[in-house]
């Protein structure tokens, strides 16, 4: 026997109903639209110059205007949470004025419409952030700029895409639990079953990003409360079923559409815009995992100690700065078929390049220049180790012997997963 809710609508609820529904208007809109990909949401933004205005005026913040930090914990997001908060509460009562004074009755639909709107909302956005770490697009793959780099030179933030990079089976197994618990969402008989999935998903990125300093904090959290939202309807229920040990009777999710002519309309809305959000979704993707996967030269990759440098026919000492210390081939997942030369003074530089192994060469150029003004190297593999690179750089003739490491030169990706800890040394 399935239960159709009826709740009896209090001044109090009503008032909750309609600052949730306000709420989540002006959180989504427009930056929340991160599965409409065709949108830039900077066109259709009215929030810039009063949230500004609203934080300087009563927080006293200064801004930088010309790098705002929309989405990173800033102080801009903590003023536009703080001012659609003001202003969903004034909308609210304002609302609730009319309602009063001209007896409309109409608490169940709008409910509805919050349910709905949280559905597809949770839904499309917890599938796009499943699939980026199915993919691992989000943190990455294990790379050697990684490999190299010292954990005391992490902060939180990229020490966990650390952490997660290396492990293929954790990052892509908590990416499917999103994908399937936000396709659950898109239909109301299994609304339940996704929310549920995504409330423990979310309280564990909650714990993460607050753990690991990650600076999403407030996306993931609204995210989170966002789902208990979803569940709120069940948590009887779940009282009864899972402490209580009380037989339940399930809730029918009221559709949003209710008449036959609407229905039919309601059908071809959700049609429409699963049919976008996937061919949509499926090109994005496409283009991120060509860009950030695509790798001609796998046999190249290595992370190469400069031993000799020399310039024009002199032997560079290692005390000056501008020596070169390492050469990073594809050192980066997210920047594949590039160079980076670290100097001595630390200075990193980047280039793009493209190589000939039959021939031997490799021509790059700087990674932000549009000119693509060539460097030209060749370059011999005296054993499975030493390199000779030789050619022209930025005019002046070069002759590096460098000492390379590739990804079975580290314990930590030499070997994978066992099963039996000692069958192998």
């Amino acid at each position: 026997m399935t239960h159709i809710e009826t709740p009896h609508w209090s001044l109090s609820s009503k008032i909750f109903l309609r600052f949730i529904f306000l709420y989540l208007l002006f959180y989504i809109y427009p930056y929340g639209f991160e599965y409409i990909r065709e949108l830039d949401t900077s066109d259709i933004s009215f929030w810039e110059g009063i949230t500004v205005w609203f934080g300087e005026t009563f927080l006293s913040w200064e801004f930088d205007k010309q790098n705002l930090l929309n989405g990173f914990d800033s102080k801009y997001d903590y003023s536009r949470f703080l001012l659609i908060t003001v202003l969903s509460i004034i909308g609210t009562i304002a609302w609730i004025l009319i309602d009063t004074k001209f007896k409309l009755n109409y608490n169940q639909k709008l409910k509805t419409l919050t349910r709905t709107i949280l559905r597809y909302h949770i839904g499309l956005t917890l599938i796009i952030y499943g699939l980026a770490k199915v993919f691992m697009l989000q943190f990455g793959e294990m790379d050697l700029d990684r490999l190299e780099n010292t954990i005391g030179n992490h902060n939180g933030m990229s020490y966990l895409w650390t952490f997660m990079s290396y492990s293929k089976f954790y990052t892509m197994t908590t990416g499917w639990v999103e994908v399937i618990g936000g396709v659950l969402l898109l239909f109301r008989r299994s609304t339940f079953i996704g929310a549920f999935i995504l409330f423990i998903a979310m309280i564990n990125v909650v714990i993460i990003d607050i753990g690991y300093d990650v600076r999403v904090k407030m996306f993931a959290i609204h995210l989170l409360v966002m789902t208990v939202l979803l569940i709120s309807n069940d948590l009887k229920r779940m009282i009864n079923f899972f402490i209580l040990n009380k037989p339940t009777v399930p809730i029918i999710e009221l559709p949003l559409f209710t008449n036959p002519k609407t229905k039919k309309i309601g059908y071809i809305l959700k049609a429409c815009i699963l049919l976008y959000f996937t061919i949509s979704s499926s090109i994005n993707f496409s283009n991120r995992i060509k860009s950030q996967t695509a790798n001609r030269y796998p046999s190249m990759t290595g992370f190469h100690q400069v031993e000799i440098q020399m310039v024009n026919g002199d032997t560079i000492p290692k005390s000056t700065n501008i020596r070169w210390k390492n050469i990073s081939i594809n050192g980066s997942s997210y920047r594949p078929e590039t160079l980076k030369i670290i100097q001595e003074d630390k200075k990193q530089l980047y280039f793009l390049f493209e190589a000939d192994t039959i021939k031997r060469t490799i021509d790059f150029h700087e990674y932000n220049d549009s000119e693509k003004k060539a460097n030209s190297f060749t370059y011999d593999r005296l054993d499975d180790n030493v390199f000779i690179f030789k050619g022209s750089y930025k005019g002046d003739s070069i002759w590096v012997r460098t000492k390379a490491k590739t990804f079975k030169n580290y314990r930590l990706t030499k070997s994978g997963m066992r099963w039996i800890t000692d069958l192998t040394k």
